[in-house]
This record gives structure tokens, C-alpha cells and sequence, in this order.
């Protein structure tokens, strides 16, 4: 079953999100699926991704952060705490749900989407059985200025905005991560984790996800011989994607 979900943040906007529930009566785990900055819970891997989970009878929710895809809103208010707030939100609507079994709870996160989820389970001191994350993007004082030029970075300070391709971003998310490094956030985690990246990715090189792996010892790390950041080269490169995240999945969430 999917289920089409509606909700308010703490600003007003209304988020969509899907819930899919195997068939039968008993309770299920559950895993909620966080997208990237400036994505969308339709893309094809999520979906994929949601239905064979729940072949597997693990329920799973994936909704759109406010400003992208179905919701409401502006991504150029996007921040971190803004969408640790959104999980909050989507995490209590989603609990309140008869067959989800609280205590076999897990998440998947991509790209800055892990940033939002590793908080949020740190902030809160959540428990979950496992984390899983594609591409994250936790080093983000060194990111932003491998994404972004000094040019690019002044005439953002300068207007309070900056346009790259289709995407907005807003000065709250430029003064919130221009010195922030994640990682130190996964000493306080120390249940397992599991990291897929792509070895040819170009948005966030794999040689981050590999120092964490040697600082780290509940971080396992699956490098994707041919993957990019978006595991969309082709459909064998997302089936390997999947196929490790469930088979994880299913190992952390059986009991």
C-alpha cells in the first residue's frame, strides 16, 4: 500500500510525503528516507527503493522538504535546521501509524539530506537500529568552496542569494555551513552505519566517506566502481545500490 501523506511544518507549509506499508497485519519496520538538497522523494532510486523494501515487509516513508518537489514553500530557506524541524514533523505523523514497530527504526539519507538526519538523531538522542547514507555531504566548510567559487561566495554574501542552474540557495544556509564539519556529530552515534558512494563522484569525492571509515569503527563503506553522486548512470548501478541497502537493512531491522 502507498499512501499519500499531508502535513504542516512549524512555518505553515504544507509537505507531502508517501508512506508505504507491506500487506498484512503485523507490525513492520520502518525506515524513512531522506532526499538531497534540492531533490525530490519521485526520484526513481527512492521509489525503487520504497517498493522493494516493502516486498521485503519493511515499511517506509520518503517525503519532499519544504520548497521541493510536492511541497510548499521556497529551497532558498533551506538550512539544516529548518529540515531537521521538517523530520520532526514527518516522523511524528508517521509513528502515529498502528503497524510500525517503533523499536525497528532506521533511516536513509543522501548527500545533505545526511547532514539533516545524523543531526536530527544526535539532537534528539533517537534510537535507531541502523543509519544508512548515500554520498553524505558532512564536510561542509571544504565543500562549499569546491562547489562554489570566491566569486561565486561574495556576490552570495552581497545579495543574500545565489542561482546555480535550478536551484536558489539562501544566505541562511550559506552562514549556517561555511564552517561546519558534521563528522565529530558520529562519535555520539554508535549504532551501525552504512555508507554507499559512488568512486567516480564529482560532487563529493569518495575520499571523505574513506576517512571516516578509518575514524570510525561502526562506519562500513560500499564504493561503487562506476557511480557518480547520483547513482543514475544506469540501471545496474541503482540495483546495486538498492540491493545493498536492503540486504543491510533487512540484517539490522530482522529483530
Amino acid at each position: 500500500m502507498e499512501k499519500p501523506v499531508v502535513f504542516k511544518n512549524k512555518r505553515g507549509k504544507q509537505l507531502i510525503g508517501i508512506l508505504h506499508i507491506p500487506r498484512g497485519k503485523k507490525k513492520f519496520p520502518l525506515v524513512v528516507i531522506c532526499h538531497g538538497f534540492g531533490a525530490t522523494k519521485t526520484r526513481r532510486r527512492l521509489v525503487r527503493l520504497a517498493r522493494v523494501l516493502a516486498k521485503k515487509k519493511i515499511a517506509s516513508f520518503r517525503f519532499d522538504f519544504e520548497g521541493c518537489g510536492d511541497s510548499e514553500g521556497k529551497l532558498e530557506i533551506a538550512t539544516v535546521e529548518n529540515e531537521t524541524q521538517d523530520l520532526d514533523l514527518a516522523l511524528g505523523y508517521v509513528l502515529k501509524q498502528k503497524n510500525i514497530d517503533k523499536k525497528r527504526m532506521g533511516f536513509i539519507a543522501e548527500s545533505f539530506g545526511a547532514v539533516v538526519v545524523l543531526k536530527y538523531v544526535v539532537q534528539n538522542n533517537f534510537s535507531a537500529k541502523t543509519l544508512v547514507f548515500w554520498s553524505p555531504a558532512f564536510y561542509q566548510k571544504k565543500l562549499i568552496p569546491f562547489w562554489h567559487t570566491k566569486n561565486d561566495l561574495k556576490k552570495w554574501k552581497k545579495r543574500g542569494y545565489l542561482i546555480r542552474k535550478d536551484k536558489k540557495f539562501g544566505i541562511g544556509y550559506l552562514k549556517e555551513n561555511e564552517k561546519k564539519d558534521y563528522t565529530p556529530l558520529l562519535s555520539q552515534v554508535q549504532i551501525p552505519i552504512l555508507i554507499i558512494h559512488g568512486k567516480k563522484d564529482e560532487t563529493v569525492p569518495i575520499k571523505f566517506s574513506r576517512q571516516l571509515v578509518k575514524d570510525y569503527k561502526n562506519i562500513k563503506l560500499i564504493a561503487l566502481p562506476k557511480a557518480g553522486h547520483k547513482f543514475d548512470e544506469n540501471y545496474y548501478i541503482q540495483k546495486r545500490l538498492i540491493q545493498n541497502t536492503v540486504r543491510w537493512l533487512k540484517n539490522l531491522l530482522k529483530n
